[in-house]
């Protein structure tokens, strides 16, 4: 395809930093952080003689990593060089309404050849991803996702060599093009699962890594469907964080799960002999649908090498200081994620409709909710909320342990959790839907009306 800008992309195997191109800032003042990103055609060589045309942000797929500081004010600069309109959505991050990306609520969607700024300030510091909200599964499938990294001024030193590992998954057809989005019943109940793995847009990369020198994986699952059970032969992680920064406490877990939306903050100490290699892999993940149980697939291959430095000091003290919300005047609000579906067509929704035609949810700004999330299907459904952190309660209503603040939380099937938020002071129309993409094209997505 003739004046598409090219990627050189690492073979297979190669040996490759891994992480992520970073945005240029082009605002000298410490608090302002200014990028443009250019939504724009990009090819790419998966590994030689085979070439795939995707879309991406200034010739990056995924797009450059963001990094900002908690209080930063971000100004992000669209060009959108494709050949459909788009918009940007900033997945986690609590934005003015006017700034969170959905066509036709927030702002027009954004046509070709035009342009848009966003701008906002970042309160929370955690990993953040941005991407379109605009036919989302073949935008977002065709490679067009980034992360977003605020600094937690806070975290103790020590923690680890940290690499940020954005995770996806990519179907093409034989001439390297993107293959529609699924539009048969069982697929789109399944969801677009592709069957080529990426790691920051890469095929199984290496990544050399010292022997007992601990890593901090800051992991974020940009797929559309598919879920990524972790693991490492004989290794465990230590989960100190995930979608709205640090736990109050850490866990210890073999096979953490990430859901499509949600991001994880592990650290893991790479042990062996010099010379050898570890593999970190996606282990099989159940979650309801026709499709067969994913196979396990390689991610990263992490190649040990004598420790140049010296190994990593005790882990620091881990604890994080989160109140629990105060739900004691709380109402609580039930959400159904439902489903209809026959050999011919499928309906997903909120409360037996597609989301378009369901009730918007009413909060007041100031007031503070359980929403009481119930999945009426057979298959997982990892619910999203925009704009706003929720914190999952037990049945009881009590604080689930450790405390953690989150905006995309598994909901398996037939089961139902119990989500407390707070609204502070950003009215608007708030989208919820399940971030696997398909659903919420095929009706998983209600509205949350904040007003003053």
């Amino acid at each position: 395809m003739p004046g598409m800008p090219s990627i050189d992309q690492p073979n297979a195997g190669a040996a490759t930093a891994l992480s992520p191109a970073e945005a240029v800032d082009r605002d000298p003042r410490p608090d302002v952080v200014a990028v443009t990103l250019v939504a724009e055609p990009v090819v790419r060589e998966l590994e030689p003689g085979r070439t795939v045309h995707l879309s991406g942000y200034s010739g990056n797929v995924p797009g450059p990593l963001i990094r900002a500081k908690p209080g930063d004010l971000v100004e992000v600069h669209l060009d959108n060089h494709l050949t459909e309109p788009t918009t940007l959505h900033f997945h986690g991050v609590r934005v003015p309404n006017a700034m969170d990306g959905v066509p036709d609520m927030t702002q027009p969607a954004v046509l070709p050849g035009q342009s848009f700024d966003y701008s906002f300030v970042v309160p929370d510091a955690g990993l953040y991803w941005y991407h379109p909200h605009y036919d989302s599964v073949a935008e977002l499938g065709s490679g067009l996702y980034g992360p977003i990294l605020v600094a937690d001024p806070s975290d103790p030193p020590g923690l680890g060599d940290e690499v940020v590992l954005v995770l996806s998954d990519l179907g093409v057809d034989q001439n390297g093009q993107p293959l529609p989005p699924a539009s048969t019943p069982d697929g789109i109940v399944s969801g677009s699962e592709g069957s080529v793995v990426l790691v920051n847009g890469l095929v199984h990369p290496r990544l050399d890594v010292a022997v007992g020198r601990r890593l901090r994986l800051r992991v974020l699952n940009a797929a559309r469907s598919r879920y990524f059970k972790l693991g490492i032969a004989g290794q465990s992680f230590t989960v100190i964080g995930g979608d709205g920064g640090r736990f109050s406490a850490p866990l210890t877990v073999t096979e953490p799960v990430v859901t499509p939306g949600e991001r994880l903050d592990l650290l893991v100490t790479p042990s062996g002999a010099e010379g050898s290699t570890l593999e970190l892999v996606a282990r099989p993940v159940s979650r309801g649908v026709p499709l067969p149980e994913s196979a396990e697939a390689p991610l990263v291959g992490l190649e040990l090498v004598a420790n140049a430095s010296s190994a990593s000091p005790p882990l620091p003290s881990l604890e994080r200081a989160i109140t629990p919300l105060d739900t004691s005047v709380a109402s609580e609000v039930p959400i159904a994620l439902t489903l209809n579906a026959d050999e011919t067509e499928v309906v997903m929704g909120i409360d037996g409709v597609p989301g378009s035609q369901a009730e918007p949810v009413h909060a007041q700004v100031g007031a503070t909710q359980i929403l009481v999330v119930t999945n009426m299907t057979p298959y997982n459904h990892p619910f999203h909320l925009h704009g706003f952190f929720f914190e999952p309660r037990r049945e009881d209503g009590s604080p689930l342990l450790p405390l953690e603040r989150k905006d995309t939380i598994d909901v398996p099937p037939v089961s139902r959790v119990k989500l407390a938020v707070t609204y502070d002071d950003r009215p608007g129309m708030w989208m919820f839907h399940c971030h696997i993409l398909d659903h919420a094209e095929a009706g998983m997505m209600g509205m949350l009306h904040v007003m003053h």
